[in-house]
């Protein structure tokens, strides 16, 4: 079976480059498939049972979703140093700087960016996180509020970085790849507008100087792939028996069980199947139909809900 890594995304996707980073940073060769900015999906939406976030990685007949868990995939896959996750410490933290940070700064990229978003974006992003308000005007009437948010969040990079490390951490871990890309939104989409808002990340500083060397990682060794190039693949493709999950669930469920999974915040479209695997970090469910074949679509179990199908 091949480990190819595939990452099914699009260019600016912010949650798209943390993971882009995170395969810089490890200087992995991986295979891209853009996707576009809104569904329909064609080729991808069946191969993740109708998860519609992106990106998710792809690997032969397994896709695994959500930027958490696509991270500790490629650690444990690609064990090359440096570790994403040597430190205990760090998905957790990474958890905090996500959910802190990123509707924050969605509102100050929208208030400089509102206008100029398609209506088809909109519309869609009014269904897929019925909270963002993307609106320039809207938006801008509550900045200062968002200002604050990003910065008192910012203050404890600031400290972390105090004593000289290079990177949050000490050594580049999934923690500065997770931090960087909220902030990447708003500097890639808002540029030197933002500078008297964020002045940390502009001015000179163990901050700047910390963002650019998160930038070096770069994105590794890209090669194209097609949407029907992939699909093919995970439909020649047998789903790899997850024998590194310790199937710990506390008789929780059952193997076999017909479960379904949604995420508990955005893009709440549930995936059914059936369970083939599980601990307290992740779970896999069997997706089968005469298009695709046989799917193993895994999801962390932080940040979803499980229910019986």
């Amino acid at each position: 079976m091949s480990e190819e890594l595939i990452l099914h995304h699009y260019d600016s996707s912010p949650f798209g480059e943390k993971i882009r980073l995170a395969l810089g940073l490890k200087n992995l060769r991986w295979r891209s498939v853009i996707n576009s900015v809104v569904p329909p999906r064609p080729f991808l939406t069946p191969l993740t049972g109708g998860y519609r976030r992106i990106p998710v990685l792809q690997i032969g007949a397994d896709i695994y979703c959500d930027t958490h868990l696509i991270l500790r995939t490629i650690d444990r896959l690609r064990p090359d140093a440096p570790s994403l996750f040597a430190n205990k410490t760090t998905e957790p933290l990474c958890w905090w700087w996500d959910k802190a940070t990123f509707a924050p700064a969605v509102a100050i990229w929208a208030s400089f960016v509102g206008d100029k978003l398609p209506k088809e974006f909109i519309d869609d992003r009014k269904t897929f996180a019925p909270g963002f308000e993307l609106n320039k005007e809207a938006s801008g009437a509550n900045l200062s509020l968002h200002v604050q948010h990003i910065n008192a969040h910012l203050v404890w990079l600031i400290d972390m970085l105090a004593d000289g490390r290079p990177f949050l951490l000490g050594e580049p871990s999934a923690l500065d790849v997770t931090a960087y890309h909220t902030l990447w939104l708003v500097k890639q989409n808002c540029g030197e507008g933002a500078a008297t808002l964020l002045p940390d990340l502009y001015q000179p500083g163990v901050l700047l100087s910390w963002f650019e060397r998160v930038a070096a990682f770069g994105h590794g060794t890209r090669e194209a792939l097609t949407q029907e190039q992939a699909f093919e693949i995970a439909k020649q493709a047998t789903p790899v028996e997850p024998n590194y999950i310790s199937q710990n669930i506390d008789n929780e469920w059952e193997i076999g069980d017909k479960l379904r999974i949604v995420p508990d915040d955005t893009g709440r479209v549930p995936v059914e199947g059936t369970l083939v695997a599980a601990d307290r970090h992740e779970m896999v469910l069997r997706i089968s139909d005469e298009k695709t074949g046989n799917i193993n679509v895994h999801f962390p179990r932080a940040g979803f809900e499980v229910t019986r199908a």
